[in-house]
């Protein structure tokens, strides 16, 4: 079996949440069952292809040490989000969501950057003052600006130092 993490698929099951697909079928959660197309299924069924299919996507965001990133980005504990622990448990159905749109992003590893850099910006700024989205938006704004004037600044300091004579770049 061959399941996908991504967005953008109707469930078939009313109520249920898709969070991709197995063999092309959409792969949906009522709470923590899972559905393949119309038919209920177990974890058990799906346990190793979901761990890979959730290291995959993963990857694409975080890059290999995704672990890590994931917890801090969910609030989810490190190990929950272990291959060994997601063949045996799960996850979540609203994470595997996030992962499958995430690792979908035209940029996911730029995206999965921009991710645990808000978090980090909600957790130094207080989470009541970040949680509300005008005020998130406006402190990351802020700071993307700092960061657009700083990579400009590099950039244009680098145009002005002429290149080592042992250098071979022009």
């Amino acid at each position: 079996m061959r399941i996908e993490l991504r967005p953008g698929i109707d469930s078939p099951v009313p109520g249920a949440l898709c969070v991709g697909t197995a063999d092309g079928l959409p792969l949906s959660y009522v709470e923590r069952t899972p559905y393949i197309g119309t038919e209920p299924t177990t974890h058990a069924e799906i346990a190793e292809p979901l761990a890979d299919a959730m290291d995959a996507a993963a990857t694409r965001v975080f890059g290999g040490e995704w672990n890590g990133d994931l917890s801090r980005v969910t609030g989810i504990n490190r190990r929950t989000v272990t291959h060994d622990r997601i063949m045996r448990y799960g996850l979540a159905p609203w994470v595997l969501a996030l992962v499958g749109k995430a690792a979908a992003h035209r940029h996911p590893r730029s995206l999965g950057f921009i991710l645990l850099s808000l978090v980090g910006l909600r957790d130094s700024a207080g989470r009541d003052e970040a949680r509300e989205r005008d005020s998130m938006q406006r402190l990351a704004t802020q700071i993307l600006e700092d960061g657009i004037d700083m990579i400009r600044y590099v950039s244009s300091e680098r145009g002005k130092i002429a290149p080592h004579p042992s250098s071979k770049i022009k």
